[in-house]
């Protein structure tokens, strides 16, 4: 099957106040991917994915979204034929678990039959039933429950791309774990997705990424699949990153008796 690119950054860079967030980067992710983008605080990560879904502008380059130039697009319908999934989850708390999910499929003017069964549908595939969570507001779920509806949201109008900024952040180890092991079985049994995730977790990067992009200081360090970055660093900020990892795990078997 021939690869098809979805997003192509060309030369693409971003300034804030003379100094470069994100520095002449290019990038082509193909259909299909889970791209994860790792880096440090500062490193461009969130301001690269943000400008997939012109939440921020380039100040000079190219992207392109099946090979339309975003600019040339309306940002506000880009902007719904995309999932987004944020940190803060950003569900509307007077509004029940079903209509937080039923949002963007009304935007678009999908009937009342439609909705119900997206709704439905993608309450099963984050496993909440419909008939114990749909008529939940978000304060009666625990963190893990609400970002679950968060993926649910994103995803109910079968957008071929999801863009998912930090989204397990502020969610305790375990809880995360197991979000993560849920977002993978999600992203295989949907099949045709594209998933581009940031973090600043070496683990959850490469153990969610089919590919992992490796940000520092704006620039690209390193694209490439988990196994191939572990043995062969392109970089010195890749090589420290990969030796921390490895001595936090030496850490860990030398204390488990």
């Amino acid at each position: 099957m021939t690869e098809k690119t979805i997003i192509e950054f060309k030369q693409v860079s971003k300034i804030y106040n003379g100094k470069a967030a994100v520095d002449c980067i290019d990038l082509a992710i193909q259909e299909g991917e889970f791209i994860t983008i790792l880096g440090t605080s500062g490193s461009g990560k969130t301001t690269t994915l943000k400008m997939i879904n012109r939440l921020i502008e380039p100040s000079s380059g190219k992207i392109f979204f099946n090979d339309r130039e975003l600019s040339a697009l309306d940002a506000v319908a880009l902007r719904r034929s995309i999932g987004y999934v944020v940190q803060q989850i950003g569900l509307f708390p007077h509004m029940t678990v079903f209509d937080n999910i039923a949002t963007v499929p009304k935007l678009l003017g999908w009937d009342k039959d439609r909705v119900d069964q997206a709704v439905r549908s993608h309450l099963d595939l984050v496993q909440l039933p419909y008939n114990e969570y749909g008529q939940r507001y978000p304060n009666e779920l625990s963190g893990g429950q609400q970002q679950r509806v968060g993926v649910a949201r994103a995803l109910a109008a079968d957008p071929n791309l999801m863009l998912f900024d930090e989204p397990f952040g502020a969610i305790d180890a375990i809880t995360r774990n197991d979000l993560q092991d849920e977002l993978l079985r999600i992203y295989k049994k949907l099949g045709d997705k594209t998933f581009i995730f940031i973090t600043h977790d070496i683990y959850e990067a490469f153990k969610l990424g089919t590919r992992v992009v490796i940000m520092d200081e704006g620039k690209i360090c390193q694209f490439d699949q988990p196994e191939k970055i572990i043995r062969q660093p392109q970089t010195e900020f890749v090589e420290k990153l990969i030796a921390t990892a490895k001595q936090q795990g030496r850490m860990w078997e030398g204390n488990h008796d």
